[in-house]
């Protein structure tokens, strides 16, 4: 299993050809996920390779960047997760100014056909592409160059239908629980610790001050339990043996208890030593929005409030990996 940039590079690797599947899928969610299964249900049938292309950076960001929405995952994690659905190759597509100027029969000549000899194309029933979304479903068939699978959307229980805009929306209205059902996982988000004002520490509260990674999705203001998990690789080597994952107490947004505050994401890694992150790469799994900043009336009433936050997020760790 491994992944590789651009197709052009792909000529004459998949002899016997290969089942193909394609989109952004950002966030890879349940939805998406019908699509990779059906995917590698076709290709372990004809005895061929699976492969998924997913092209970045989202096509927005170049053909309408005040309309780009911000990505629910990092490029690896969507990588890792399209690998475990499957999926035996992905194929990260660079999607530059000259790639999107490829109308929709070019790119079933160039890309589907002459560099991966796609076999079977499988897309969702609602799937355009090419120079101004001009391809369809309809132009994959007429193209008769290989088999057509559509697969219809999927709808959760309530009947609505899965899709990215869907999990942002219920991200951004706080609501991580719904939107963790719909990923099929919690959202994960990664950044690099910085410098920040050192305020959790005189507290008691070390913080790891985070900027995000690549242009994620950030949940709204409010306190998180979180998992963390720390790269084993970016950790202080004064302890070369600690565990890479913690239950984190998360803050997001600019706390209202102080002025000059900035606005930024900062967690609190429970039972991490107290030593200097800065330049650590560090993934939070936001598992539940516990409240919104508050404005307290004086240090110690702040201080009680982030004890019981401290202990609501090492208990609902526990029952996360305790499998409750």
């Amino acid at each position: 299993m491994s992944w590789i940039v651009g197709a052009e590079g792909m000529r004459g690797a998949f002899p016997d050809g290969c089942a193909v599947t394609m989109g952004v899928f950002d966030g890879v969610h349940r939805g998406h996920n019908a699509l990779l299964e059906a995917t590698a249900r076709w290709a372990r049938a004809h005895g061929v390779p699976a492969v998924a292309i997913t092209f970045d950076p989202h096509p927005a960001a170049l053909l309408a960047p005040q309309h780009c929405p911000p990505m629910l995952c990092t490029l690896a994690h969507r990588v890792e997760r399209l690998l475990q659905q499957g999926i035996d190759y992905v194929i990260v597509q660079p999607f530059t100014a000259a790639f999107a100027q490829l109308s929709a029969e070019a790119f079933i000549e160039r890309v589907l056909s002459q560099s991966l000899q796609a076999r079977a194309v499988i897309v969702g029933d609602d799937f355009r592409f090419g120079q101004g979304r001009k391809g369809s479903v309809e132009t994959l068939r007429t193209a008769g160059l290989f088999e057509v699978i559509i697969v219809e959307g999927v709808s959760d229980e309530s009947g609505e239908r899965i899709s990215s805009t869907r999990i942002r929306a219920l991200i951004q209205a706080g609501d991580m629980e719904r939107a963790s059902a719909l990923l099929d996982e919690p959202l994960h988000w990664t950044g690099v610790a910085v410098r920040g004002d050192g305020r959790g520490r005189g507290f008691g509260y070390p913080t790891a001050n985070l900027v995000p990674v690549e242009p994620l999705i950030t949940p709204p203001s409010g306190v998180y339990a979180c998992l963390a998990r720390v790269q084993r690789r970016s950790l202080p080597t004064a302890e070369p043996g600690s565990e890479s994952v913690y239950p984190a107490a998360v803050s997001v947004g600019k706390p209202p208890m102080f002025e000059n505050a900035r606005s930024h994401i900062e967690a609190h890694l429970i039972g991490f030593a107290d030593r200097d992150l800065y330049g650590c790469v560090m993934t939070l799994q936001f598992l539940k929005r516990l409240r919104p900043q508050h404005q307290f009336n004086s240090v110690d009433a702040l201080l009680e409030q982030m004890a019981r936050d401290v202990e609501q997020t090492r208990q609902l760790v526990q029952e996360v990996q305790s499998g409750r």
